[in-house]
């Protein structure tokens, strides 16, 4: 996969994950029957922080090794709550590794 198509592609997977994290958070409050208040305010702080963290290293912090580090402590900290489904963590462990592999390239390319 090219740099271009590599970067599209992470982008994509960051953006759609965070969005997934959301409306995890807003829908588990409605549907799921937490026990606790302790239980509803950790899924709240991990799904939003872990949203946060992404969108942030994605959007608002330059390409490169700090880029790549809060994309990937924001999937794997939103991961959390949802490691029981099949998908998230497929889509964790994809978003970490394309995120590495770009702060790679970012990292050998020529200044």
């Amino acid at each position: 996969m090219s740099g271009d198509g590599l970067a599209s592609a992470t982008r994509f997977l960051v953006l759609a994950l965070s969005v997934l994290y959301g409306l995890a958070a807003v829908i588990g409050l409605a549907l799921l029957d937490f026990d606790t208040t302790r239980d509803i305010v950790l899924w709240l702080v991990l799904l939003s922080a872990g949203a946060a963290l992404m969108l942030v290293g994605q959007l608002a912090t330059p390409a490169g090794w700090l880029s790549a580090g809060l994309v990937s402590v924001g999937a794997a900290v939103g991961g959390l709550p949802l490691f029981w489904t099949l998908i998230v963590p497929i889509a964790v462990a994809a978003v970490i590794a394309c995120s590495i592999a770009l702060a790679r390239r970012r990292a050998s390319a020529p200044a």
